[in-house]
């Protein structure tokens, strides 16, 4: 039996429950692996803490099927999540006495063992179907009769189609499947110091991939051409490849300026008084950078300049307003404000001006707009890491492109550590 939630996650209570909850508070210590991403120590925190918000809530078992989870949760890690055919779980009971439980497809088995914490991997022939396993897993855990979270809610994929939630639905019908998302995605907003190094690292990479990107502008050039040179760098800085989440890279040119997270095209060739937008970044160890930078050949109209210029200027104004205890949507208003004193702020194109990132390129919280926007009450505490993004533009009204700048913030005790900032957002000039 499937229910959907009806009620709001309060996410500044379940903050509040596990900000302070460690490793230690787990109640038991979880086996390192020999290629595993993390010490053990940091999947008992996010254990610990996610078993914290499962009890709150009333629910037995976790189950995770999407990558993201999976890998964060359990420590698996496989480059076969880009099959479809192959469902990947883990399972996480809040009776730590009971173990947990990752199941994969019979090929996968030393990837199991080797990268998760888990004990004895359950594996499932490629050709027979896997909810049986998952059912026969459920009930050894929890019974017959349980609560058990899967990724059901805004912003989380489950990795089983239709057919196999159905078919696990009438094998273990005692069962209530529940949401689990906000809370895995509660956990997931309050960052480790090793969570931020690797963000720090895939910012760092991600700067100096546009910065060659850039250094490489000249007329003639393609958005495919532009792409390949950054792609290049950043791999060759450590980026991520092979993982079905890998670097991503969205960029906008010449006439193109307008298109929003378009993939690169050679269709044609940037000229004198091209402006070009990058958006995206690298994949490092799993985390990713989300910023955006723009370059022009040749000089910009002025009044393009002036937009861009306060959109710069909102961007660090919004920074600024960061720091722990700040509500996320007084941070959104800062931004407008700084729009506002420059009589442009019917031009502001979005509700919403950052969001959370880490594992995914869009986590929790959001910025934006009180009373409209998910989780714009969120109180920002240490340990978070935003994307800051507020963007002016309107089809057919003001002068022609996009004016935005894109920057990754840690939020510290005092403040904020800015981690893009390497490239500075300041349009990059080339002679034209």
């Amino acid at each position: 039996m499937i229910t959907i939630r009806d009620t709001a996650f309060d996410f500044n209570a379940g903050l509040d429950a596990i900000e302070r909850i460690e490793h230690t508070d787990l109640g038991k210590t979880l086996p390192s692996r020999p290629w595993a991403e993390f010490p053990a120590h940091e999947y008992g925190r996010r254990y610990a803490r996610l078993r914290t918000l499962m009890e709150r809530e009333g629910i037995d078992c976790a189950v995770f099927t999407q990558e993201e989870n999976v890998r964060y949760f359990s420590g698996y890690l496989s480059v076969l999540w880009v099959s479809k055919f192959r469902p990947l779980m883990a399972l996480l009971p809040a009776d730590v006495s009971v173990d947990g439980a990752v199941l994969v497809s019979g090929q996968e088995m030393e990837n199991a063992r080797g990268t998760s914490w888990v004990e004895n991997p359950t594996v499932f022939s490629p050709q027979h179907p896997p909810m049986p396993h998952l059912a026969q897993l459920l009930t050894d855990m929890v019974g017959d009769r349980a609560r058990v979270g899967i990724e059901l809610g805004f912003g989380q994929r489950l990795g089983l189609n239709i057919e196999q939630l159905r078919e696990l639905e009438s094998l273990v019908p005692g069962i209530e499947l529940v949401d689990i998302t906000p809370l895995s995605e509660c956990v997931r907003m309050l960052k480790s110091d090793l969570e931020v190094d690797l963000l720090r690292t895939s910012s760092e990479i991600s700067c100096q991939g546009v910065r060659a990107g850039w250094e490489a502008l000249r007329e003639g050039v393609s958005e495919h051409d532009i792409a390949s040179v950054i792609g290049a760098r950043m791999l060759s800085l450590g980026a991520e490849i092979g993982s079905a989440r890998g670097s991503f890279l969205g960029i906008m040119a010449g006439s193109r300026l307008l298109f929003s997270n378009a993939l690169a095209t050679d269709r044609e060739t940037l000229s004198a008084g091209d402006m070009v937008l990058i958006d995206g970044g690298a994949s490092y160890k799993g985390y990713l950078t989300d910023f955006i930078r723009q370059a022009s050949l040749g000089p910009m109209d002025p009044e393009a300049r002036r937009w861009l210029d306060v959109a710069i200027e909102a961007n660090h104004r919004a920074i600024d307003a960061v720091r722990p205890g700040a509500v996320a949507s007084d941070v959104y208003e800062t931004a407008m404000v700084a729009f506002g004193d420059h009589g442009l702020r019917e031009f502001n194109r979005m509700t919403i001006i950052g969001h959370g990132i880490g594992a995914d390129v869009h986590e929790l919280p959001w910025i934006g707009e009180g009373g409209i926007v998910y989780t714009s009450d969120t109180v920002l505490r240490e340990g978070m890491v935003l994307a800051i993004e507020p963007a002016l533009g309107s089809p057919g009204q003001g002068p022609f492109g996009r004016f935005i700048v894109e920057n990754i913030v840690a939020v510290t005790a005092d403040g904020t550590e800015l981690l893009t900032a390497s490239l500075p957002d300041s349009m990059w000039y080339v002679d034209a």
